[in-house]
């Protein structure tokens, strides 16, 4: 099949003149998000590069992808069941399947390198990878690594690190970078009076951002439920409440009922101007969301999502408790712990809040994707 170059960028380049290279990473946003976001940057340093994605059919990576001009490559690859399943037994012959195919589309595309970002997709892409001898490049975002980090460090040329934590569990022989986490391309940063006026918020009161990711959180929704009547009391905390699709009548009703200024959404699909509005976020600690709080300076509560594989949620959450940007709270320590009075305790004490802004922005790095992209081209002498 015929697959046409990048009208936009290479239309006038021969085949040979076009600099390739393969990018996989992909399952879930935390993976892939990070992988455009450099994909991105170095097109703008390099218009004539040709990027090469390799993610599962029919997969998020291969819906996202499609909104670019960049080809998408279907692999074969198989996610590892945490708990006992026949489905697991099948995954060494997907993997010898899918880095056989990877070994070809290097070949045949003539790809120079490749770099990956986690999730199961990766894992065969950086076998064929080793074996058609091209140069590895990884980007971990948590601060504890993924499988496919801890495979492959070792073989990589660099590793492109979100946190230095991250090191201790990897070969030491590896190559690293710390430069911290590629945001979204999309990411933006809005003024608080933005913010405000686009949720129809009052500029006197604390915002309490409540987010679980794109499909909520369920335990956090109950404990912001069960917390209603008392921010109705205090009268001085209104909230932006993203409350997932499941169940959101149940909590749009509570919420509507509960006479607690604010908004509550299904979905949020300008967190830029959420985060503008919000004095503290209580949220989840995936690593995007993590890097987002860091750039925009905001203070959170964190309730790392506990089946998180390798509790890497957790990990995450205690760098920023350690930095003092945030106060991590187990799940299973969420039904006693008082919601409201640490959220007004902490609105009371705005030298506190001011700290903790502080030292959320000191772990940004909102250059990340342009310092990643350009160590790619360095090492692969483009």
């Amino acid at each position: 099949m015929f697959h046409a170059i990048n009208i936009r960028c290479r239309s006038c380049l021969k085949n040979e003149e076009v600099k390739n290279l393969a990018i996989a990473g992909g399952g879930t946003g935390g993976h892939i998000f990070p992988a455009l976001a450099i994909a991105m940057e170095l097109e703008r340093l390099m218009p004539e590069i040709g990027i090469k994605y390799l993610g599962k059919k029919d997969s998020l990576e291969e819906r996202l992808v499609s909104n670019r001009d960049w080809q998408f490559i279907p692999i074969p690859a198989r996610p590892l069941k945490r708990k006992l399943s026949l489905s697991n037994l099948l995954i060494p012959f997907t993997l010898m399947s899918g880095s056989r195919l990877t070994k070809a589309i290097i070949r045949n595309h003539r790809i120079e390198g490749l770099l990956g970002t986690g999730g199961y997709v990766s894992v065969p892409a950086l076998m064929g990878a080793r074996k058609a001898r091209v140069k590895i490049f990884l980007q971990e975002q948590n601060s504890f690594p993924g499988i496919a980090t801890r495979l492959f460090a070792k073989h990589a040329e660099l590793c492109f690190l979100a946190y230095p934590q991250a090191k201790r569990y990897l070969a030491s022989e590896s190559k690293f970078l710390e430069v911290g986490n590629p945001l979204r391309p999309d990411f933006e940063i809005a003024k608080r009076e933005e913010g405000l006026k686009f949720f129809g918020l009052e500029q006197d009161k604390k915002t309490l951002l409540i987010f679980g990711g794109s499909q909520g959180a369920e335990a956090l929704n109950q404990k912001v439920k069960n917390s209603l009547e008392d921010f109705r009391a205090d009268g001085n905390i209104q909230i932006i409440w993203q409350a997932g699709r499941y169940n959101f009548d149940h909590y749009s009703s509570a919420f509507n009922d509960s006479g607690v200024r604010g908004v509550i959404l299904e979905f949020i699909d300008r967190m830029e101007m959420a985060y503008a509005a919000a004095d503290l976020a209580f949220c989840r600690s995936g690593a995007l969301s993590l890097s987002e709080l860091a750039v925009v300076g905001l203070p959170s509560l964190l309730v790392p999502y506990p089946h998180a594989a390798e509790d890497h949620q957790y990990h995450n959450a205690k760098v920023y408790d350690d930095a003092g940007a945030a106060k991590v709270i187990r799940q299973t320590e969420l039904e006693r712990f008082n919601l409201h009075e640490y959220v007004s305790g902490l609105f009371s004490d705005p030298d506190r809040l001011k700290k903790m802004s502080e030292a959320a922005r000191s772990l940004a790095d909102p250059d990340a994707s342009k310092k990643i992209a350009e160590k790619i081209i360095e090492v692969l002498k483009w």
